[in-house]
């Protein structure tokens, strides 16, 4: 054997067996950048422990949510959806933990993460406690087995991932007779991006119920078979879409009995970007809704709506998205000031909106009063004004003069006369309709500050 084959081999031989101990050192360097990261948004690391082999390596993280505005503020800096301020007060303190596991040989397959919830805030858990042991014991059984996890496969070289949330079934009755019951089944999901707030992400949903039923009131709410995909670029640029094949709402009280059912709904909406311009659209559809209450019964066979801002200055867009994102965390007097001035400075720029289809059919009230339909079209823009600011400081008629809208309005008669039922002004409103033998409408024009219904001038 020559010498130079001879020490090529052994190179490569070292290379081979030092391959899985310099992954590792690689892998570890790679997990304490992203500890770092989530230390820096709200979480801060209780413990650590692991065991590494020659080729493959196991960890356990600890995590505690110490700065619940600090965590949601870094998610909403990657998507659309703010979270309400009842879910960070749940959240905030609360210990999540992480199993990791992976290859020690770099990039061979992905790593396996299992994410799920240890504790409550120490301050929910001993109210628990205090109030109801049982229940606490139960809960905390609950936690130790696992039943809130996230399992995820997660390519580091594509940043590909996919995963489930394991599923829930769990009933308990708390002393007072309170009965509680959590379902969940079939949640899978598959996505690209950071984790907590992947730039692409699918969703699928069998099943989904939650029950509290204290004998006296009731709240349920009844999910089946959800399908939802998103591809979030930026706040100007993304699309989203959700069907849902059924949902139920129950609110059960002594003061009332609310019940609200939807099938099939389609919900969409999409932002793109051209010249510095952003165009948004929304289009939603349910094939049918009823909603019960002790006042009333209300229901409808098919609901459509299709509408579109365009025009809109990309950078005073998202600046105003921004704003809105950080609503919940900012000093009130503070986000009025700013979002009034926000706002200015995106209607200065100009927008266009268009409602090509707000319509409900077959409307129903208390099972018998057929009503008929509705549809409403209209077409509305506001003028580029360099100096709307200016003009709003003098007085906010002002701003009327930038405005121009187009509307038409068609009801069935027996909705019209249902809707001005008992009005003052019923008499008013019926000097400016336009009707047939099945139909009422009102063609609306808004120019120079002038409103028109029907070619008649409103005084």
């Amino acid at each position: 054997m020559k010498k130079t084959t001879l020490i090529a081999s052994i190179l490569i031989i070292l290379l081979i067996i030092l391959a899985p101990l310099i992954g590792n050192t690689f892998m570890q360097k790679l997990i304490d950048e992203n500890v770092e990261a989530l230390k820096v948004n709200g979480l801060v690391l209780k413990r650590v422990t692991g065991d590494s082999g020659y080729l493959n390596t196991k960890k356990h993280f600890e995590f505690v949510l110490q700065n619940a505005d600090a965590f949601t503020n870094y998610v909403s800096a990657y998507t659309k959806t703010k979270m309400p301020s009842y879910v960070k007060k749940i959240l905030s303190g609360v210990t999540l933990a992480v199993d990791a596991q992976y290859s020690n040989i770099p990039f061979s397959k992905a790593i396996t993460l299992q994410i799920y919830m240890l504790r409550l805030s120490s301050t929910l858990m001993q109210e628990m406690q205090m109030n109801d042991p049982d229940a606490y014991k139960h809960f905390v059984h609950f936690l130790a087995s696992k039943g809130i996890l996230y399992h995820i496969e997660y390519n580091l070289v594509s940043k590909d991932f996919n995963g489930f949330i394991k599923d829930i079934d769990d009933a308990y009755t708390f002393k007072d007779g309170a009965k509680l019951l959590m379902q969940l089944q079939g949640a899978r999901f598959r996505g690209h991006g950071d984790i907590l707030a992947p730039k692409r992400l699918s969703f699928t949903l069998n099943k989904m119920k939650f029950d509290v039923n204290d004998g006296i009131n009731i709240f349920s709410a009844d999910i089946n078979t959800l399908r939802s995909s998103s591809d979030f670029e930026s706040f100007s640029k993304y699309t989203s879409s959700t069907k849902v094949f059924f949902i139920n709402l129950l609110f059960k009280s002594p003061q009332d009995d609310i019940n609200i059912s939807l099938d099939k709904l389609d919900v969409s909406s999409t932002s793109t970007v051209k010249n510095e311009k952003v165009a948004l659209r929304s289009k939603s559809f349910i094939e049918s809704l009823v909603f019960h209450s002790k006042k009333i019964d209300f229901s409808l066979q098919t609901f459509n709506s299709d509408i579109s801002v365009n025009a809109l200055d990309k950078q005073s867009y998202e600046n105003f998205s921004l704003l809105l994102a950080q609503s919940k965390t900012m000093n009130k007097a503070l986000l009025q000031q700013k979002m009034q001035k926000s706002l200015l400075t995106l209607l200065s720029h100009g927008l266009h909106v268009k409602v090509s289809d707000i319509s409900l059919q077959n409307i129903t009230i208390n099972k018998v009063e057929e009503l008929g339909s509705m549809k409403i079209q209209s077409d509305l823009k506001v003028k580029a004004d360099k100096d709307l600011a200016a003009k709003s400081k003098i007085t906010p008629m002002l701003l009327l003069s930038n405005i121009e809208m187009d509307m038409n309005i068609k009801l069935a008669n027996a909705l019209y006369l249902k809707l001005i039922e008992d009005s003052p002004m019923a008499p008013t409103i019926a000097s400016y309709v336009k009707k047939d033998a099945d139909s009422v409408y009102f063609d609306i024009h808004f120019q120079d500050a002038k409103l028109m219904i029907n070619d008649k001038t409103v005084q």
